[in-house]
Parts: structure tokens; sequence; C-alpha cells
């Protein structure tokens, strides 16, 4: 029987925030597409501009997706919490290490779900919602031309958007995976107040390194670890200037985006490295514990 499946189904089963809110947010999401308030009118934008027009509707397609993704950042860190520390809690723990399940089995079926069969998920149904939602978007406005055109299909530029998106979110789950351990060991570790714990320690560094040194490296290094990925990709704000130069803002900032150029930043595959010694010790923590 293979274990690592049916572990993952029990997180879901007893973690339902992490499939009921994606959906609640894409059911939102397509529920605003029916009654949107009011049309949008920009004359200044010329969409019969092929540059204009691929920019602009990738941007679009792309911004459907971050309800999804926005909640997916409040969700996953709260699962990360819980997850060990509510077994001990209900002493659930007892019956699942009667079980001929080892604790690192468990443990990585976690990781897993909070960093592969979730994200993954999500990106799947943000593609439901937004064929969808573009769907009912462009029967509403139909009679404005900028919005018939900005909603005009493209199925070879939706599929590269979505690519674009799938490879940025691997990256980004794969730089923040040593935070997605820091977070699983203080729930194995915590026997109460996991939230406290998991933020008292970085905080405690900060001031004492501050009092002690006058210096900010700690401040630095999770600042980094915590908004440094954005960089790497090579996102940048380029978005200013003249209504009719939108389109070709937009292009000079996607060109300057790779996903993969953040696979080259030595940092990403040290934050894996320690990912690795924070989920040994994890696994470490759970097999000498049994409820809090």
């Amino acid at each position: 029987m293979n274990i690592q499946p049916i572990l993952i189904r029990r997180e879901l089963w007893e973690h339902r925030s992490l499939w009921i809110v994606p959906l609640v947010v894409a059911a939102l999401v397509i529920i605003a597409a029916m009654f949107p308030r009011a049309a949008v009118q920009i004359d200044d934008v010329d969409l019969t501009a092929a540059q204009n027009h691929v920019a602009l509707f990738a941007v679009f397609h792309s911004a459907l997706t971050i309800p999804q993704f926005i909640l997916l950042a409040v969700v996953l860190p709260l699962y990360l919490l819980d997850c060990l520390y509510a077994e001990r809690k209900d002493r659930s723990i007892l019956f699942w290490k009667s079980l001929p399940v080892s604790d690192a089995q468990t443990v990585l079926s976690k990781l897993i779900v909070a960093l592969a069969v979730v994200p993954l998920g999500v990106y799947v149904l943000t593609l439901v919602t937004d064929i969808a939602a573009s769907g009912i978007l462009a029967v509403r406005f139909r009679n404005s031309e900028f919005l018939r055109n900005l909603l005009r299909w493209d199925t070879g530029v939706w599929l590269h958007t979505q690519g674009f998106i799938l490879t940025a979110l691997v990256v980004v789950m794969l730089w923040y995976a040593p935070i997605a351990a820091y977070l699983l060991m203080v729930s194995a570790w915590a026997k109460r107040n996991v939230t406290l714990w998991a933020t008292i320690p970085p905080l405690l560094a900060l001031v004492v390194e501050r009092i002690a040194f006058h210096t900010n490296y700690v401040g630095e290094i999770l600042g980094y670890r915590l908004n440094g990925i954005w960089g790497s990709l090579g996102i940048e704000h380029e978005l200013t200037g003249k209504p009719d130069l939108v389109g070709q803002k937009v292009s000079a900032a996607m060109g300057h985006i790779s996903p993969l150029s953040a696979l080259q930043n030595i940092d990403l595959w040290l934050g894996l490295v320690v990912t690795v010694a924070l989920v040994w010790l994890t696994i470490r923590i759970r097999r000498h514990q049994t409820e809090s």
C-alpha cells in the first residue's frame, strides 16, 4: 500500500481550509465578474497594436490569479503551524503512531502538502476561475470597445502566461521552503501558543543584536528571505508613464521577469539545504513526543 497518498489525503481531510478557502475565493471572483459595478473606458490605450494587446492581455489574466495566491500565503503558514501541534493537542498522534507509518513519512507528507499539493491545486483552480471570469466579463462588457479588445482571446498568449505563472510558483515555493520547514519544526516542538513561539525567536534575535552590537544583520537576512525572491525573479516597477505607453511599459517589465533566472541564485539552494536540516530536526522532535 502506498502510504504517502493516504497521508496526503489525511491532511486534506483534517485541514479542510486548505481547499475550502481557495474554492470560496474562486467563487467570489466569478460572482464579482457577474456583477461588475462599472465598465472601464481607457480611450488613450490603442489595443489594435499587437504589442499593447499581448502585454495587457497577459497582465489581465495574471491579475485574475492574484486573490487566490494571496489567500494561499495566509492559509499555508497557519496550516504549517497547526498540523503537528494539533495532533498532539487532540492526542490523535497516539493513533497514528500505532500504525506502520514512520515519523519521517508523516512530516514529509505535511511538507509536500504545503509546498506542492496545495499550491499546484490552487494553480489548477485559477485556470478554471480565469476562463470562467474572463468569459463572463467578455459577455458583460461586449459593448465596451476597450474591454472587448482587451478580452479578445489569444490561446498562445494565454498558454504562455499560465506557463510563466506555473514556473514562477514553483520557484517561489522552493524559495520559501526553509520558512515552511521552520514553521513545521515549531509546530512539532511548541507545547502551546505556537504562533507566539514562531515569532519570538526572530524578534528576540533582532532586539538582542540591535542592543548588543548596534547592527541589523538578522533583520537583513530575514527581510531578504521574505522578499528577496522578487528581486531574483526580476520584477521591477516600470509601469509608470503616459497611458499611450502602457503596452510598451508592460512589455518592458515582463521582459525583465525570468522565473528560471532565480535558479541561478545560490541563496535558493542554500535555503533548500537549511530546509533539509530543519525537516530532519522536526522528525527527531516528533519521534520523542506523543502529546502536548
